[in-house]
């Protein structure tokens, strides 16, 4: 397994190239699927929010096209994701002038990400993918992907808080690999 490390060190002659699976991959690291009670959005935000699903539905549905890249070596291009942009979801609430970052947390607290404040209003809020409900076992019934020149780790399953803050605040996976900001690298050459 080749970690984010190298990649991002690797000289451009030793270009990874990231396969396409037949099927997804299922990962993550929660023992079960945890219980999902709507999506909180709070922090530098005018108003807080919750949404269950049909409100976050009400705001708006839309088709997005977004890949999924994996540290692990695989990637899904153009998966069509059916849901909501998160920056549709924060100007709801009403973005706080000092917000810098955004903070994605799992309905079960094992699992968080964040990003910058634009890149993550870039990402989507997904209720579906290829044009079926998401299954519980992909992040059902509310996914964050973040956009595609990211890495997986930045997506979030079973979405359930939204944090608005104002710095970086590392999640799971950012804590443990050697990028945490999480841009995909030249060197890495997608399909």
């Amino acid at each position: 397994m080749t970690d984010a490390r190298s990649v991002a060190a690797s000289p451009a002659s030793h270009r990874r190239v990231q396969r396409v699976p037949e099927a997804w991959p299922v990962l993550h690291l929660e023992a079960g699927v945890p219980a999902w009670a709507g999506l909180r959005v709070e922090g530098l935000v005018r108003t807080s929010r919750h949404f269950d699903l049909p409100a976050l539905q009400r705001l708006g549905s839309a088709e997005h096209h977004l890949a999924v890249h994996c540290v692990w070596g695989w990637s899904r291009p153009d998966v069509r994701w059916d849901g909501i942009s998160l920056g549709q979801v924060l100007e709801t609430a009403g973005v706080d002038e000092r917000a810098t970052h955004v903070v994605v947390e799992s309905a079960s607290d094992t699992y968080s990400s964040c990003l910058p404040l634009r890149d993550a209003a870039e990402g989507v809020l997904a209720w579906g993918r290829d044009a079926e409900p998401l299954a519980p076992e992909a992040g059902g019934p509310l996914r964050y992907v973040g956009p595609s020149s990211f890495w997986g780790y930045k997506g979030v399953k079973w979405a359930a808080r939204v944090g608005v803050t104002d710095r970086f605040v590392p999640g799971f996976w950012e804590s443990k690999v050697a990028d945490p900001i999480g841009r995909i690298p030249t060197e890495v050459e997608l399909p």
